[in-house]
């Protein structure tokens, strides 16, 4: 229904004049801070002052790295469609759930562009060729996993023979349109990678946050996807992701194949292409939805490696030094690296300041005006950088990320001296676990702060006397206190998140998905809110409407309507089964096929979507008893919309069920003119077409 890329640029349009004075406002009081800094080093700690003043320019250049990305990004037009080699799709697995697995192989299969498929098992199960044999696509297995990822994917290479080699991860399910999103793009000769972003469907993980950014909820990765990516693209300068990608066949042939010397082939890949001249394309649109680290154990392991790996490939490819690289891309290259490295700077800001609680020095000359000018520019140049990005780079939450991943990448800095890690796997799992052990360091930190902080309450309160204590001196101690608060408010919340938001997730994600809830002769009793084909989170019509245990019941869904039993009532939550196999499996495809129900729960955010008059608060309601969502007259606009699943004919009376203060009405109504979307909302694993009309009152 709509193009997210379009929907990110028509956000940074609409917010550009703004970001860019934020933007030159953060440059020209960063240049005249740094200019003036080194004036007030404090003689008596000249070593501490050099130190706070090369973390504070760690910060900046980081920040105006940022800057420049967040200052020009654009949009690929559709890729062209008049070119279609030959295309061979790899799914690599190891250890992930059989049942994920068959998914990511039904998206894959069910892709409309013509494409063999090959279930590449590195994990050597039984179960898992049964899948490939029930679904008809190849089985590919080898007798060791050297390599990991890329040593299979390499294995696999000598059986297929394809022009192109499409990528998507084991829990990656790629919608009907991915190919043709993707291959077009390669009939420029010059082009051997086509990336799209990296997406999730649980959005329950601990990783999302509840605000709309740029057309999709923001998580930790958005600001990478939505503006990095696409600010490179603009110079050929793409890097991959590892899943939702195409390759030329004949490029990697030349590159010798998947590197398998670094953890991350995926960017290694993207390093060694620019080397040698070769473009790379982004295409901001969602192709495939995987699974996003549902709690704190996976969010390490998966960083560890992706940090880990990038450190090692940009260390073995020898960015800052190695011919062939254009000055963008080693610039966007050592940018990466620098970021990747933060959590040194990271560790210093929360050393420093207890450091001066304990000692009493100070890393410029202590007086009130030093202070307030130097604590002042610091948080003006956050806010400035807020401003600048957007709101893809928000305070709380980046601030807390930045506590949580400290020590990750502190330890993933052995990848610079490109010693082999080995590989972890990913459990790819929707269901978190709290892992407190994983916290220790944090709740370790919370307990140091609390020491550091009573020590300097008895210094200010002089129960503890401390020889030399000016009255400057203790100005700058009530500031480290202030700085070491606001340091264990970050570790707090890392620690209360990491527990919290994990307990929110469920042991099948439950997609927000409204669609009616029918008893067996057709009455309507509610309406979901959240489902999964385990549960269902509803809005009952009234408390009588409430069914026994062991009621059938029919959830219509597009295209078709699922029967299922009640198991368990609790309030406004139930535990329900399908009644046999096939209604599992229909309601599968229809929650996992992500973009129809995605893209209406988010239209009401969405600039380009609401202009086309398709973006409001969509209901359900049932068009002769199928599933349909109405939009009452959209803002700009006089009819109400339909959106159906098939097509039908203009000038076509039909019966809406709908409800209306809580009671369920009928109406008579004309179709009107259909309505051609931003772009088309993808095909549903159902075979499902979605079409949108215009509605004459009857």
């Amino acid at each position: 229904m709509f193009s997210h890329g379009e929907e990110v640029v028509s956000h940074l349009r609409a917010n550009r004049l703004k970001t860019r004075l934020a933007a030159v406002l953060y440059g020209l009081i960063a240049c005249s801070y740094l200019i003036w800094r080194p004036t007030v080093f404090n003689p008596q700690a000249w070593w501490f002052s050099l130190l706070f003043y090369l973390a504070s320019l760690y910060g900046i250049v980081l920040g105006i790295l940022m800057l420049r990305s967040c200052w020009n990004t654009g949009c690929r037009p559709p890729a062209p469609r008049d070119f279609r080699p030959t295309v061979d799709v790899f799914v690599p697995v190891y250890t992930e759930t059989a049942e994920m697995i068959e998914m990511t192989v039904i998206g894959a299969k069910e892709i409309d562009y013509p494409h063999e498929t090959f279930l590449l098992d590195d994990g050597r199960r039984p179960e898992i060729k049964a899948i490939a044999e029930k679904h008809g696509v190849r089985y590919i297995t080898r007798p060791d996993n050297r390599g990991a990822k890329a040593g299979n994917m390499n294995h696999a290479l000598q059986f297929s023979t394809a022009e192109a080699i499409a990528v998507f991860d084991a829990d990656h399910i790629a919608t009907r349109e991915s190919l043709d999103r993707l291959v077009g793009y390669l009939k420029d000769p010059a082009v051997g990678m086509v990336q799209a972003p990296q997406t999730f469907y649980n959005e329950d993980s601990f990783l999302y946050r509840d605000v709309i950014v740029g057309g999709g909820r923001w998580h930790e990765q958005l600001y990478f996807m939505d503006v990095l990516q696409s600010a490179r693209d603009l110079s050929d300068g793409t890097t991959g992701v590892g899943t939702g990608v195409v390759y030329r066949r004949s490029t990697m042939d030349a590159l010798g194949g998947f590197p398998e010397t670094t953890l991350t082939e995926d960017l290694h890949i993207s390093l060694m292409l620019h080397k040698r001249g070769i473009k790379t394309v982004w295409v901001n649109e969602n192709v495939a939805w995987g699974v996003a680290a549902a709690d704190v154990t996976e969010y390490y392991k998966t960083r560890r490696r992706w940090i880990y790996g990038n450190l090692q490939a940009c260390a073995h490819e020898r960015v800052l030094w190695c011919r062939g690289l254009r000055w963008q891309h080693r610039l966007a290259y050592a940018g990466r690296a620098l970021n990747l490295l933060a959590g040194w700077q990271q560790l210093f800001f929360l050393v420093m300041p207890l450091y001066c609680l304990v000692t009493a020095y100070t890393p410029f000359v202590p007086n009130l005006f030093n202070m307030i000018l130097i604590v002042s520019t610091q948080w003006i140049l956050m806010l400035l950088l807020q401003q600048a990005s957007a709101g893809y780079l928000r305070f709380v939450p980046s601030q807390v990320f930045s506590m949580g991943l400290m020590f990750v990448q502190i330890v993933a800095t052995q990848g610079l001296l490109g010693k082999k890690m080995e590989w972890q796997i990913s459990l790819k799992n929707v269901l978190g676990k709290v892992a407190v052990g994983k916290l220790f360091m944090h709740v370790l930190l919370l307990i140091i702060s609390v020491v550091a902080i009573t020590l300097s309450l008895l210094f200010a309160t002089h129960v503890i006397e401390r020889p030399g204590m000016t009255g400057e001196r203790s100005i700058m101690i009530y500031m480290s206190t202030i700085w070491v608060v606001f340091n264990s408010w970050r570790s707090w919340r890392w620690i209360s998140d990491s527990v919290k938001l994990t307990r929110r997730t469920h042991r099948e994600y439950m997609f927000e998905v409204q669609s009616p809830v029918l008893d067996e002769s057709g009455a309507w009793l509610a309406t979901t809110t959240r489902l999964s084909t385990q549960q269902a989170e509803v809005r009952w019509l009234s408390a009588e409407t409430r069914p026994q245990v062991g009621a059938l019941m029919q959830i219509p869904m597009p295209g078709q309507t699922i029967r299922v039993r009640v198991k368990e009532v609790e309030g406004d939550m139930l535990e329900i089964e399908c009644v046999d196999e096939n209604s599992h499996d229909r309601l599968r495809r229809s929650l996992y096929s992500v973009d129809w129900h995605r893209q209406i729960r988010l239209s009401k955010h969405m600039r380009a979507t609401q202009e086309r008059g398709l973006g409001g608060d969509w209901q359900p309601c049932l068009i002769q008893g199928q599933w349909a969502l109405r939009l009452t007259a959209p803002a700009g606009f006089t009819q109400e919309r339909l959106m159906l699943a098939g097509e039908y004919e203009v000038g076509q009376e039909l019966e809406i069920d709908q409800i209306v203060s809580e009671v369920v009405g009928r109406r008579r109504v004309m179709l009107g003119q259909e309505i051609t979307p931003y772009r088309p909302v993808p095909r549903g694993l159902n075979d499902t077409d979605f079409h949108f009309y215009e509605v004459l009152l009857g």
